[in-house]
């Protein structure tokens, strides 16, 4: 990976002073047993000063305490171990932190990913990191439904919400997930964007200014007018509320004029005709320089990875 990222960046002096790569590392094994392979590895990266994601993901019940007070308190230990140890390995080292809490379902025993309380783990985790003044990932968009459907909506928004709010710098896993991180689903990632643009709208709140509250603009208008033709509507109107790709707002009869089709049906569609259909292409002379770095074929049924010529 450091190879591979001088090569993009020119060398790795470059790649040190402005990284465009990061290594994520899931380096403990709750409770409290540092990996050794993977602590070796990480303590390599450090060394090259490049920028290090630290991740632990204690589970209640199973590998940490079952109270979500307990987990989070072993989880700052795991964690804080890990960013410590960094720092005496080479001091200044860039380090961001994975606080990835999960739950254990007591009655199947299995995970829980869609559980309200592990959006509630992560936003306090969150909370946590900030306070010890640490950037950090969580996990969020995770769900327990194994299709496109109302479950996996409602348990993804909760968590984006949940860690908006918590103030995560950057959440993991964000779309696409099924099945507790068992399935990937592309329909399920551009229903996904939608719900992710309807948090990022909440997170930005309500502008409250002296041209958002439109004094003005009711000045203008008056008892018993309209707004649709004011100047201010015609300003805000695109920007004021956010609009969903793939959701329908229209009414029942457009709807159904328009085949009646679900959430699930119109993101298979939107899949079929923007991303199914795109194609890329590897110029020979990056082929080139990765082949010099590690031995790799391309798959003959897929003609759209084959390089091109100058």
């Amino acid at each position: 990976m450091i190879e591979l990222g001088s090569m993009l960046t020119g060398g790795f002096e470059k790649l040190r002073a402005r990284p465009l790569i990061s290594a994520m590392v899931c380096w403990m094994v709750s409770p409290l047993h540092l990996a050794n392979l993977v602590t070796d590895l990480l303590l390599e990266w450090c060394r090259a000063g490049l920028p290090i994601a630290l991740s632990s993901a204690p589970m209640t019940g199973s590998t940490s305490p079952v109270t979500l007070a307990g987990t989070l308190a072993q989880l700052i230990a795991e964690q804080l171990n890990g960013v410590v140890l960094m720092q005496l390995v080479r001091s200044g080292t860039p380090v961001f932190v994975g606080y990835i809490p999960g739950l254990a379902d007591m009655r199947l025993g299995g995970y829980l990913g869609g559980a309200v309380e592990f959006g509630m783990m992560q936003a306090a985790a969150a909370r946590l990191a900030r306070h010890n003044g640490v950037p950090i990932y969580c996990s969020g968009g995770l769900s327990d439904s194994k299709v496109p459907d109302t479950q996996a909506g409602w348990e993804k928004m909760q968590t984006f919400l949940l860690l908006g709010v918590g103030g995560a710098n950057f959440i993991h896993h964000a779309i696409g997930m099924l099945h507790n991180m068992s399935a990937v689903s592309i329909n399920q990632a551009v229903i996904d964007n939608d719900i992710v643009g309807s948090a990022m709208r909440v997170l930005s709140g309500i502008e409250v200014s002296k041209d958002s509250l439109g004094v003005d603009a009711i000045q203008r208008v008056g008892p018993g007018g309209h707004f649709l033709g004011d100047e201010h509507t015609l300003k805000h109107m695109r920007s004021e509320c956010y609009e969903p790709q793939i959701a329908d707002r229209r009414n029942r009869e457009a709807w159904e004029d328009r085949g009646a089709t679900t959430t699930r049906e119109r993101a298979s569609q939107r899949v079929s005709r923007r991303f199914l259909k795109h194609t890329s292409r590897l110029h020979s002379q990056s082929l080139s320089c990765l082949r010099s770095i590690t031995d790799f074929r391309l798959s003959r049924s897929r003609p759209d990875l084959r390089s091109t010529a100058a």
